[in-house]
């Protein structure tokens, strides 16, 4: 689902790039998976559980703002999961309770 737009344009001297992606399938997808996750289940043969769907246009800027959600690093880790914590992104969460990272 990764449908990133880029329109490129020259303005009074300066190019400008502008970065879109329509997120309504990303938010509807979650707050189901939201809703239908009642207990923890892990991966089959992982202790992992999907968390959250973030899409690559949120991911390009938090990466603006120091955090890389592609970064196996313990610090960025735990910036992702304040990150997915925060009441700001709740809507990018498909599991209830708090993302926690162990080093």
């Amino acid at each position: 689902m990764i449908d990133v737009s880029t329109t490129i344009k020259a303005e009074q001297g300066q190019l400008i790039v502008k970065r879109e992606q329509d997120v309504e399938g990303y938010l509807e997808q979650n707050k189901r998976e939201l809703a239908e996750a009642s207990t923890w289940r892990p991966y089959a043969g992982t202790n992992m559980k999907k968390v959250a769907s973030i899409p690559m246009i949120v991911a390009e800027q938090w990466l603006k703002e120091g955090v890389n959600v592609f970064s196996n690093e313990p610090e960025q880790r735990r910036k992702v999961a304040q990150k997915l914590n925060s009441n700001e992104y709740r809507y990018l969460r498909t599991a209830p309770g708090q993302v926690g990272w162990r080093a």
